[in-house]
């Protein structure tokens, strides 16, 4: 027995003594970085710092990733980069203004960390290291677990031609992964996880084709040319890790112009892939003074990932001078919002209201049939005046139909804020409450296209399509211009002035709007004492709710509580306006 327990004892300190000369080999691996990686040490180029770095991070136990950045003045030249923990920073709790929960759930993994790696150079110099910080604030990763660190995972050209051929030859990618386990002894050797795989495949094999050499040299050409023919032509493309074109966005000079008039509002959608190489059509999409469309910009894109809507969003601010729009629509993708919170976190993200209202059909099972709670629903959606009226009918809806443990309306009320009216009618939309705009142009784009199209003739197409648009502006143009509208009254010195100063389609609105004020009665009769004058007013017409209105008599200020002014910019005369519904009805 005694020999046994000296046995496992000697065992024991073998053991021992082979970790510690693992953590020895370790720590001298880490050292031998730091000496690298320190203040006043030269490096190459970018990659090669953020290589050294991801291979410091792997070997000390955290996740690296890219961070700040900045340029030369007027130039698109780094002259400043960092590279940071991963638990950089801290997680932007979005709260609910009632119960102070969290909107989104997400694992926590940020800790405020501050270690950190950054870069800089002078015009025609070397990169040097210019800040090391070393010290984290958390735990580091053991070594066993290594491996599932984000930075360190990483699939090679060759490990991806591997997974892809097994594919092709009808191998289940679960088999194929099995075998290049074994082949590297060890998943913990394999330098990826099996979501990465997946991914890998599912952007290969079912996402697009990888763009010919040709094409691309094509597409850049033509860009570097229109460059040097347009002071403000403006592009930018992306490149995989392989040197492939991936992503690609460019505009003229005009769009530039009339984003400057029209970039108020934006409509961004991701619907379509018309292509050769079935990349996801983006056009950028505003409403110009004559109420139709005007495009700012085109985008292709070979994911709808993150990384890639963030470098889309600053390459699209910063070719407009860094002006963000004041409200922008799109369809509920969670990376996407994400991206927009980053790049445009003074602009107001609104959802699609057709996609909610689609998408609420597989949701709502024996709802969708139930007209009580479908006029609740919608009035939660866009008929709401404020906050509190939204709370309280929404409240009301969960309890008469039971619903407090529906989970698709316990997230959808999470993020109330980007879909339902109420939460930012104080901010111009131009009426919009879908991404009907982008849509339409998606599709008069893929009419207008062929699947056999390279990238350089679907640029080709979409800028013959720009040209009519701005044809038929200019032609709206002449018209208001030459041509007065017919007045309803003749003589009506306010309606004379206004066919004046609006152009046609809005004059329109605004003549309408101007009837319906004489459909209208008082609540109460109004005191004309003090400042501001306070009336209660409902229309005759189809809808009876009372509204309020506020006028200063020192500064000429009127205010309802529909907030119909700020958001189109024509005052309401209480009516229920099925125009500014078509954006949901014309689907």
């Amino acid at each position: 027995m005694m020999k046994m327990m000296l046995i496992a004892l000697m065992e024991v300190t073998k053991l021992k003594d082979l970790r510690l000369n693992v953590e020895k080999k370790l720590d001298s691996t880490i050292e031998e970085f730091e000496k690298k990686l320190n203040v006043g040490q030269t490096i190459k180029s970018i990659d090669d710092a953020y290589l050294l770095y991801c291979e410091y991070a792997q070997t000390k136990g955290f996740s690296a990733r890219k961070g700040k950045e900045a340029y030369f003045s007027g130039s698109k030249d780094l002259y400043m980069k960092e590279f940071e923990c991963s638990s950089q920073g801290i997680k932007d709790e979005k709260r609910s203004a009632n119960n102070n929960r969290p909107v989104y759930q997400n694992l926590e993994t940020r800790t405020n960390c501050k270690a950190r790696l950054r870069i800089r150079r002078k015009k025609n110099e070397n990169w040097r290291v210019t800040i090391f910080e070393i010290e984290h604030n958390h735990e580091m990763v053991d070594e066993s677990q290594r491996y599932l660190l984000r930075s360190a995972c990483k699939v090679s050209y060759a490990q991806g031609e591997t997974l892809r051929v097994m594919s092709e030859a009808g191998i289940k990618p679960s088999s194929a992964l099995s075998y290049m386990e074994k082949e590297s002894h060890g998943v913990e050797n394999l330098g990826f996880i099996r979501k990465d795989a997946y991914n890998y495949l599912n952007y290969v094999t079912k996402g697009h084709s990888r763009v010919e050499n040709g094409d691309a040299f094509e597409l850049i050409q033509y860009f570097k040319t229109k460059s040097n023919d347009e002071d403000l032509f403006y592009w930018d493309v992306q490149m995989d890790e392989n040197g492939h074109l991936s992503n690609f966005f460019f505009r003229d000079s005009r769009a530039r112009i009339d984003y400057e008039y029209f970039g108020d509002v934006l409509s961004f959608d991701t619907t379509y892939r018309t292509n050769k190489y079935n990349l996801i059509c983006a056009p950028f999409v505003g409403i110009n003074h004559h109420m139709d469309n005007v495009m700012f910009g085109l985008a292709f894109m070979s994911d709808e990932t993150e990384t890639s809507f963030k470098w889309l969003f600053k390459s699209f601010l910063e070719s407009m001078g860094g002006k963000q729009p004041e409200t922008i629509f799109t369809n509920q993708c969670q990376a996407m919002m994400n991206a927009i919170e980053s790049v445009f976190p003074s602009s107001q993200h609104r959802l699609c209201q057709w996609h909610i209202s689609k998408n609420a059909l597989s949701h709502l099972g024996h709802l969708n049939t139930n007209q009580a709670f479908k006029g609740m629903f919608m009035k939660c959606m866009q008929s709401c005046d404020s906050e509190e009226e939204f709370e309280g009918v929404w409240t009301k809806m969960i309890h008469d139909f039971a619903l407090e443990n529906h989970s698709w309306l316990r997230g959808m009320y999470k993020i109330r804020r980007k879909w339902s009216t109420s939460f930012h009618n104080y901010r111009f939309c131009a009426g919009l409450k879908a991404t009907s705009r982008s849509e339409c142009t998606n599709s008069i784009l893929k009419d207008g296209g062929k699947k056999t199209f390279t990238l350089f003739e679907f640029v080709k197409r979409f800028q013959e399509i720009q040209k009519r648009w701005r044809i038929k502006e200019s032609e709206e143009d002449y018209k208001c211009r030459h041509k007065f509208p017919a007045i309803l009254v003749k003589n009506q010195s306010l309606l004379r002035h206004a066919a004046y100063v609006y152009t046609l389609e809005v004059y329109k609105i605004f003549e309408k709007e101007l009837v319906n004020s004489l459909d209208i009665e008082f609540d109460s009769l109004p005191s004309f004492m003090g400042n501001p004058l306070e009336f209660a007013i409902r229309s005759l017409g189809q809808s009876t709710r009372i509204r309020n209105v506020t006028l200063d008599v020192e500064t000429n200020e009127i205010k309802c509580t529909y907030h119909y002014f700020e958001t189109v910019g024509v005052l309401y005369t209480g009516e229920i306006h099925k125009d500014a519904m078509d954006e949901n009805n014309s689907k």
